[in-house]
C-alpha cells in the first residue's frame, strides 16, 4: 500500500462541485424550469438578446444548465455551454474580496484614507475619501466625467493612472460618506490601492488567493494572445432589440488593454457559481477559509438603498460592500451582482439556491423580468417549502 501524503489529501479543484441532479430530487418542479427556459427562448425569438446561458444550482446540484440562441449570429455560431462572458460589473465583488482579504490580513483598514496610498488623493477635494467609501460607493465620484479619461482612454496604460485621474478630479457630487452613488471610479481606485498596499498587481492577488483556491480556471483578468481560452470568449453585441450588432470579437486584441477592477473580467456561469458558493459558505471553500466571517458580514450588510430596480417581489434593493443585496425588514434574503454586457448572478443562502443568467447583449432589458420569473417560479416556492419543512421539524 502506498503512503498517503498531505498532497494526496488536497481537493481536486478540477472536479465539478455542482454535479447534475433532477430538479425534483432537489425540491424544484421540472415544469418551473421548463417555463424559465421558455422565457429565455422568447427573449431570443423576440431579438431582445442574441444568446444566453442559464445555470440553476440547488443544494449544490445542477438542476438546469441550458444555452439559447447564438454566440455569433453573423456567422451562425450557436451559443455553447461554458462560454466565457464579459461579466463587466460582476467584476466588482471579485475586486472587493481582494480588499477584504487585505483587511483580514491587517494590511488595510476601512478607515484608511486613500491618500495614504495614492499621492493623487492628497489634495483638498479627495483627502476625505476612505477605503470604506470606495467599497460602498459613497465617495462622491460620478460615473463619468467630461475629462480626458473618456475622450482619450487609450492613452492610459494601467489602473494607477486611472486612480490618479480620479484623485485629481475629486469627488464632486457630494462630501464623501454623505450619500450613495454607484461609480466605477470607486473600484478602479480600489484596485490601485490594493496594488500599492500589497506590493503586487491586484489581478495577481485575485488570481492567486481567490481564483486558484476556488478552481476558477475559466475566469480571466486580462485576455492575452496565446491563451487557449480566448476562443471560448463570447463576442460583444450592442444596439438593442432587433438591432444587435457585434462590436467586438477576439482577433488578437483585447477589448480592455489592462485590468479594470470595476468591469473588465471574464468568466463562465459555472466558475462564478464557485465564488457565490464560497460567500454563501461564510468564506470557506474546499476546507479552507479564504475570508473571515467578519469580511462576509461586511459584504452582506446593507449600507445604502440602491438605485437598481429589482423584480423580486417584496424585497428591497440595497448595496453592501461591493455586493448588491435584496433584503426584507433589514434581513438579506439574496445577494449577487449584474454586468452591463448582459450578465447577472443571484444567490439565496437560506434556500441554497444559485442562478446565473449570462448574455452577450449589452444594455438589454431582460434582467428584471428574469428576476420576477425566477422569484415566482423558484425562489419563493423553495422558500415556502423550507419554512414548512422547518415547521414540521419543530413539531
Amino acid at each position: 500500500m502506498g503512503c498517503v501524503t498531505k498532497k494526496n489529501l488536497q481537493p481536486d479543484l478540477g472536479l465539478n462541485p455542482f454535479p447534475n441532479a433532477t430538479p425534483e430530487s432537489q425540491g424544484i418542479p421540472s415544469g418551473a424550469l421548463n417555463r424559465l427556459a421558455e422565457l429565455v427562448t422568447g427573449f431570443v425569438e423576440a431579438e431582445e438578446i442574441v444568446g444566453a446561458e442559464l445555470l440553476v444550482i440547488k443544494n449544490r446540484r445542477t438542476v438546469m444548465h441550458e444555452v439559447f440562441g447564438h454566440d455569433d449570429r453573423r456567422n451562425k455560431k450557436a451559443m455553447v455551454k461554458n462560454t466565457i462572458f464579459s461579466i463587466r460589473s460582476m467584476t466588482k465583488p471579485l475586486a472587493g474580496v481582494a480588499a477584504q482579504m487585505l483587511i483580514d490580513d491587517g494590511v488595510l483598514k476601512l478607515s484608511d484614507p486613500v491618500a495614504k496610498y495614492l499621492n493623487s488623493f492628497d489634495n483638498e477635494q479627495s483627502r476625505g475619501v476612505t477605503l470604506e467609501h470606495l467599497l460602498t460607493h459613497r465617495s462622491g465620484f460620478p460615473m463619468k466625467s467630461a475629462g480626458p479619461l473618456w475622450s482619450n482612454y487609450s492613452s492610459y496604460t494601467n489602473v494607477l493612472q486611472i486612480a490618479d485621474y480620479w484623485g485629481e478630479y475629486g469627488p464632486r457630487l457630494f462630501t464623501p460618506g454623505e450619500q450613495y452613488h454607484y461609480a466605477d471610479a470607486n473600484v478602479d481606485t480600489l484596485g490601485a490601492v490594493i496594488r500599492v498596499a500589497s506590493g503586487k498587481p491586484a489581478e495577481a492577488l485575485i488570481e492567486q488567493r481567490l481564483f486558484a483556491k476556488l478552481g476558477m480556471r475559466d475566469t480571466i483578468t486580462l485576455l492575452r494572445e496565446g491563451d487557449p481560452r480566448v476562443d471560448r470568449v463570447a463576442g460583444k453585441h450592442a444596439g438593442g432589440r432587433g438591432r444587435w450588432n457585434q462590436f467586438w470579437r477576439w482577433n488578437g486584441k483585447p477589448y480592455f488593454s489592462f485590468p479594470m477592477f470595476a468591469q473588465s473580467f471574464y468568466s463562465t456561469p459555472a466558475d462564478y457559481a464557485r465564488f457565490l458558493a464560497m460567500v454563501m459558505d461564510g468564506g470557506v471553500a474546499n476546507g479552507q477559509r479564504l475570508l473571515s466571517k467578519a469580511a462576509i458580514a461586511r459584504m452582506l450588510t446593507p449600507v445604502s438603498r440602491s438605485t437598481m430596480p429589482t423584480g423580486f417581489a417584496g424585497l428591497g434593493s440595497s448595496y453592501g460592500q461591493l455586493m448588491h443585496l435584496y433584503d426584507k425588514d433589514g434581513k438579506v434574503i439574496a445577494f449577487g451582482h449584474s454586468g452591463s454586457d448582459g450578465t447577472c448572478a443571484w444567490a439565496w443562502p437560506a434556500q441554497d439556491l444559485i442562478v446565473l443568467y449570462c448574455t452577450q447583449s449589452r444594455g438589454n432589458f431582460t434582467m428584471n423580468r428574469m428576476e420576477a420569473v425566477v422569484d415566482s417560479l423558484i425562489a419563493r416556492p423553495v422558500l415556502q417549502q423550507t419554512k414548512e419543512n422547518a415547521g414540521k421539524q419543530a413539531k
